[in-house]
């Protein structure tokens, strides 16, 4: 049922492209992008070759035909610009359009801190080269996400949002979920920032067409613009070397390709930094990552892309501790690798106020981790296909529907001690868990479909609702979630906003063999402002509740008589806090200041207590700044965090039959490691010369050197302790030549 409404609206755009489009009036502004004063003389030039010149005021009006358009723009002293507009029956009013100097700011890349959608309130707008010199982050435009209010600055290499595990959330390219953002630690995301066009962080009452997630989501949309001449670059750097290329292949034909591909470096030059302690690698940490986009705009209205992905992550080292308490792993060998693939193919078309995105992937999975003799070994292969239906009714009303179909299946091979769930204690002793063998296939496949209205009654209003229906094939569960989303202008400077909705998610890594559970499940309220303080200088605020219901934990009994169907839905927690984010966009100065202070806690039986997440952070700060004079720019970001809960140890019991001391744990998770907080700089400086563009930059993460405090080793009977800490400085320098 679900696919042939999907086929329906993809039918229905097609007979719609035979209809001939009507002239219509497009009229709008054109500004300096950095200033936004209006550009008198500039030249707007239809895809048909009709032009029309911007007057002193940058005013243009130009007869252009409904449906999407890719305009020409033109100034003198600007870089010439192509952008796309979406021209209605009636015509378009108001557009606006920007261009820059040579080298003034690059393309801009959005960031949505909060999104119900239709509009994204708290929408930022971050120009590239903002986005890619923030400091810490080594010119990778993803890690930016890390300074946004509501994800957590603890655990390197994953992305925690508002409290959740990192496995209630959602992190998506161009619409199909990947199962990594962020490589080894953290130190840079899977995608370069150059093929990166649009980053939609969605912390919580996002819309409909979002699903299985019940955390955070984030999307992000790889580059699509029109490419006008072949250039690239090479650069190399400490973290990593790679290269990236981008040409019109027809321009008659509207073909163009990008390509880009790294490699690490970090593992030649860790081993040195790391010499003289107990760590042995026998891989140090290596990743490669691969990307290809091909783009085809057969016709105005169509957009057709292929674009293909190659992720590979693997890290190899001895323990050489001596652990008296823990022989397995003395001189034991640690492996773990994770890579995926993704080949995904989307049409767009949009024509008289229908907007279709059809949407088919295929990939691969592949978790491995190996310690001595134990291993888990997963891989995986999947099929998937989305259609997205939006359809114009007037000037008040847009309807929109969708549906998705995924197969996926996983070999699940597991000789590996069992480990505890969230909302257990952590393990006493590795070397005597029970051992839990399994091989299977496990099928992992979904589906879902959804239907919204965006209704728009006054200029000052838009309310948007819809409900979801997604579909869980190993557990043959279905879920309906309705959702709202409201945002009301208050004037000039004020919009308020609220979000409702009901999300699910489908159940992971040992809690996805069972067949008998129910999908975990919560309930979302958001209720925010933005403010307009003067131009250039926003403040966005939100307070949010999520209600946890059906949270999977383990039987106390079970576990110990039936440890691979001891889990049950019977667990309900909680999430709630508050978000200020207030960011400042002058002629040479771009920061913002982001404050979160948040509780997420749980119950897992109804007879416990109620104890924090293993993710919970009460306060999370991010302040940064960067200052451009000519070619050099300078910028710094610190940020604090309160500590990861831990369930403390505040004794030890001799076991004489097996001659090990155990620990003895105090409340769950009723402590916590030290605050991390530390301070980047980044340094930039570009140069021309040979007729090549030449940058290099400075990043150091962490100048003072507060070593973050991941865990805690203990001696032979628990009664010292010596803190696992991260590195204490992280110095990248690197160098770029672009032809």
């Amino acid at each position: 049922m679900r696919r042939s409404r999907a086929g329906f609206g993809v039918c229905l755009v097609i007979l719609c492209t035979s209809a001939l489009a009507a002239a219509e009036p497009l009229s709008g502004s054109v500004v300096d992008g950095l200033t936004l004063k209006p550009i008198a003389g500039a030249t707007v030039t239809a895809p048909d070759g009709k032009t029309a010149k911007t007057d002193k005021a940058g005013h243009f009006t130009l007869d252009v035909t409904v449906g999407p358009l890719d305009v020409a723009l033109a100034a003198k002293g600007y870089e010439d610009s192509s952008e796309q507009v979406i021209v209605p029956d009636g015509g378009l009013d108001g557009a606006i359009f920007v261009l820059y100097t040579p080298g003034a700011a690059g393309e801009i890349v959005t960031v949505t801190s909060e999104a119900p959608v239709p509009p994204p309130p708290g929408k930022q707008d971050l120009a590239r080269d903002e986005i890619a010199r923030i400091p810490g982050t080594r010119g990778d435009a993803l890690q930016a996400v890390r300074s946004l209010p509501g994800v957590a600055n603890t655990f390197p290499g994953i992305l925690i949002i508002r409290g959740s595990s990192p496995l209630d959330s959602l992190t998506t390219i161009d619409g199909v979920d990947v199962p990594i953002i962020y490589h080894f630690f953290g130190i840079q995301s899977v995608l370069p920032t150059e093929f990166i066009e649009n980053i939609e962080f969605l912390p919580g009452g996002f819309g409909v067409e979002q699903g299985r997630a019940i955390g955070g989501v984030v999307n992000v949309t790889t580059r699509s613009g029109a490419i006008k001449e072949a250039k690239g670059f090479v650069e190399t750097s400490f973290i990593n070397a790679g290269g990236f290329v981008e040409t019109p292949i027809s321009e008659e034909h509207h073909l163009q390709m990008a390509a880009a591909v790294r490699r690490s470096t970090i593992d030649l030059v860790l081993p040195l930094v790391l010499s003289g302690t107990n760590v042995s690698f026998t891989t140090a940490p290596t990743y490669y990552d691969a990307q290809f986009r091909l783009d085809w705009r057969p016709r105005e209205s169509d957009r057709i892309s292929l674009l293909a992905l190659a992720d590979s992550d693997r890290l190899e080292l001895l323990n050489d501790n001596l652990d008296p308490n823990e022989p397995q792993l003395n001189h034991a060998t640690f492996e773990n690798v994770t890579s995926f693939t993704r080949l995904i193919a989307t049409w767009q078309h949009a024509a008289n106020g229908i907007d279709n995105r059809l949407t088919a992937a295929a990939g691969t999975d592949t978790f491995k981790f190996v310690l001595g003799p134990d291993f888990l070994d997963i891989p995986g292969v999947r099929l998937e296909a989305h259609d997205d239906v939006a359809i114009k009714l007037g000037r008040h009303l847009r309807l929109r529907a969708g549906g998705e179909a995924r197969w996926n299946q996983a070999d699940v091979n597991v000789k590996f001690p069992g480990q505890p769930a969230e909302g257990e204690p952590p393990p006493t002793n590795f070397s005597t868990l029970p051992l839990v063998t399994y091989m299977k296939t496990v099928d992992a496949s979904i589906a879902g479909a959804y239907a919204a209205a965006d209704l728009h009654p006054v200029p000052s209003t838009t309310l948007t609702a819809g409900v979801r229906l997604d579909h869980y094939f190993h557990i043959d569960a279905t879920t309906v979630e309705p959702r709202v989303q409201w945002a009301q202008e208050l004037g000039e400077r004020w919009t308020g906003r609220l979000a409702i909705g009901s999300y699910s998610q489908p159940l992971q890594q040992a809690m996805s063999v069972p067949t008998d559970l129910e999908p975990e499940l919560a309930t979302q309220y958001v209720l925010g402002a933005d403010y307009k303080l003067r131009d250039g200088v926003t403040a966005s605020a939100s307070a949010f509740y999520t209600d946890r219901q059906r949270i999977v934990v383990r039987d106390p009994f079970l576990k110990e008589s039936d440890p691979a169907n001891a889990y049950v839905n019977r667990g309900y927690g909680r999430s709630f806090g508050g978000e200020l984010l207030v960011r400042a966009r002058l002629d040479n100065l771009f920061g913002w200041l982001a404050y979160t202070i948040s509780r997420s806690d749980r119950i897992s039986q109804p007879t416990d207590p109620r104890y924090l997440f293993d993710f919970d952070q009460t306060h999370n700060i991010v302040a940064l700044a960067s200052y451009t004079r000519g070619n050099w720019q300078f910028g710094a970001r610190w940020s604090y965090a309160t500590g990861t809960p831990i369930t403390p140890i505040i004794g030890a019991t001799y076991i004489s039959d097996a001659n090990v001391f155990v620990p003895v744990l105090g409340a769950l998770n009723s402590d916590r490691m030290g605050a991390a907080h530390q301070l980047d700089i980044r340094i930039d400086r570009k140069a021309h010369k040979w007729g090549l563009e030449m940058a290099w930059f400075l990043d150091v993460q962490n100048v003072y050197a507060h070593a973050q405090v991941l865990g805690y080793n203990y001696n032979y009977d628990f009664t010292q302790r010596k803190p696992t800490t991260a590195l204490p400085i992280l110095p990248a320098t690197g160098f770029r030549v672009t032809f």
